[in-house]
C-alpha cells in the first residue's frame, strides 16, 4: 500500500446548512466555557508567593519549636542508604529511575484541502500520510484510514519509574511517595551498568536497543530504551512542606483554595521560587490564551449558518466569513480582556472592596450632584 493516499468527499449545500446550526449549539457552549476557564485561571493560587512565606530553617541542626507544623523551606544533602534498579539497570545510587520506551511506529498525518463549489457545496480533499517514527506513545493502527500496511504491533516493554522508599534532607526525612521530585537527567549506558535481559542489546551509551533491525536502521515493532535518573546524593536540594518537629519529617502542606507545596528542587531557595514563579506565568498565560480561543471560535460558530448561506455564491461566503472572524476576534479580545480584569478583582479581596467603596462614592457623588443641580 501507498505511504499517502487522497480522499474526496463532497458535502451538500444542505447538510452544510444543517451542520452550521448545530454548530451553533457547540459555539455557544464554548462561549460558556471560556468565561469559566478565564474566570478560575485568575483564581490560580501562585505556589511561589506562598514559598516566599515559607520558615526557612537549616537542614542539619532540630528548628525552633516556633516552626512546627509551619510552612518551611530548607536547603541540603537529600540522599538515601537505599539502592535502586530497573530490570535492565543495576542497582546503583540513585534517588529515582526513570526507564523511558520508544518503539518505531508508523504514524499517521492528515491534512485537509477544502473548496467551495457554486450552489454552496464544498469538496475537501484529505491527504493522508504515513510515517515511520520512533514514539513513547504509538498510535493504534485500527484508527489509521488505510491500516493495511501500516500495522503497529503492541509495545514490547513498558515505561516505569521507581523511586527510594526513604531518603532524608539532612536530619529530616521525606516521605518520597508524596513528593514531587525535580528534573531527571540522562544517563549513560555502558556494560557495567546495564542488564542485557529480554533480548536487549546495548546499542550505543543512550539506548538499549530489541528488534529485528538495528539501533540506526529500525523496524516497525523495534524497541529503544534510555534511562534518566536523579542522583543519590542530590547536593544542592531545596525542599518546601510542612514541618513536623517531632518526627523530624517534612509532609505536605496544604494553603488556601486546597493547594499543595510539598516539592524539592535542585539548587538554592531562590532558584526554587523562581522556578515556580516562572511555571505560573507560563501557565496564566497559556489559559488565557486557551480562553480567548475558546471565546473566538465559539463566536465564529455562532455566526456560522450567516457564511454557509452566503456560500451559494463562493466569494461572498468568503467575504462573510472574513468579516466574521475579524469582529469577532476584536470582541473576544475586548470580553476576555474585561473577563481577566474582573475576575482578578472578584478573586482579591481588598481589590473587590476598593472597587466597591469607588462605586459607593461615585454614586453619592452623583446622586449629591443632582441633587445640587
Amino acid at each position: 500500500m501507498p505511504d499517502r493516499f487522497t480522499e474526496v468527499t463532497t458535502k451538500s449545500w444542505g447538510s452544510r446548512v444543517m451542520s452550521s446550526f448545530m454548530g451553533v449549539v457547540i459555539g455557544f457552549v464554548m462561549f460558556i466555557v471560556s468565561f469559566g476557564v478565564l474566570y478560575w485561571n485568575e483564581g490560580r493560587v501562585d505556589m511561589s508567593k506562598i514559598a516566599e512565606k515559607a520558615t526557612e530553617i537549616t537542614s542539619t541542626t532540630v528548628a525552633p519549636v516556633t516552626s512546627d507544623k509551619q510552612l518551611i523551606s530548607s536547603t541540603g544533602v537529600l540522599k538515601s542508604e537505599e539502592k535502586i534498579g530497573d530490570n535492565y539497570l543495576k542497582e546503583g545510587d540513585y534517588i529515582s529511575i526513570k526507564r523511558n520506551v520508544e518503539m518505531y511506529a508508523w504514524e499517521e498525518e492528515k491534512k485537509d484541502k477544502t473548496k467551495t463549489n457554486v450552489g454552496g457545496s464544498e469538496t475537501t480533499e484529505t491527504t493522508y500520510t504515513y510515517k515511520k517514527e520512533w514514539t513513547s506513545s504509538p498510535e493504534d493502527s485500527a484508527d489509521f484510514r488505510i491500516s493495511e500496511g501500516h500495522t503497529n504491533p503492541p509495545m514490547a516493554l513498558d515505561e516505569n519509574t521507581v523511586s527510594v522508599k526513604n531518603a532524608e534532607l539532612g536530619i529530616y526525612s521525606v516521605d518520597m511517595s508524596q513528593v514531587k521530585l525535580p528534573e531527571y537527567r540522562d544517563i549513560k549506558l555502558n556494560n557495567d551498568n546495564v542488564v542485557l535481559a529480554d533480548d536487549l542489546k546495548l546499542a550505543n551509551e543512550q539506548y538499549l536497543f530489541k528488534g529485528t533491525g538495528t539501533i540506526g536502521s529500525p523496524v516497525i515493532g523495534d524497541t529503544r530504551v534510555s534511562y534518566s535518573v536523579i542522583q543519590n546524593p542530590l547536593d544542592n536540594a531545596t525542599i518546601f512542606g510542612k514541618l513536623d518537629l517531632a518526627n523530624k519529617v517534612i509532609t505536605p502542606f496544604y494553603g488556601e483554595k486546597n493547594s499543595e507545596l510539598y516539592r524539592i528542587f535542585e539548587g538554592s531557595r531562590d532558584t526554587a521560587i523562581s522556578t515556580m514563579k516562572t511555571e505560573y506565568t507560563m501557565w496564566l498565560w497559556i489559559f488565557r490564551g486557551i480562553g480567548f480561543v475558546l471565546m473566538w471560535l465559539g463566536l465564529m460558530s455562532l455566526f456560522g449558518p450567516i457564511s454557509v448561506f452566503l456560500d451559494v455564491l463562493p466569494i461572498l461566503g468568503s467575504i462573510g466569513r472574513a468579516g466574521v472572524a475579524f469582529i469577532t476576534f476584536f470582541v473576544s479580545l475586548v470580553l476576555s480582556v474585561v473577563t481577566i480584569l474582573v475576575s482578578m478583582v472578584i478573586h482579591n479581596l481588598i481589590a473587590l472592596v476598593i472597587v466597591i467603596l469607588a462605586l459607593i462614592a461615585g454614586a453619592i457623588w452623583y446622586l449629591k450632584s443632582k441633587r445640587n443641580k
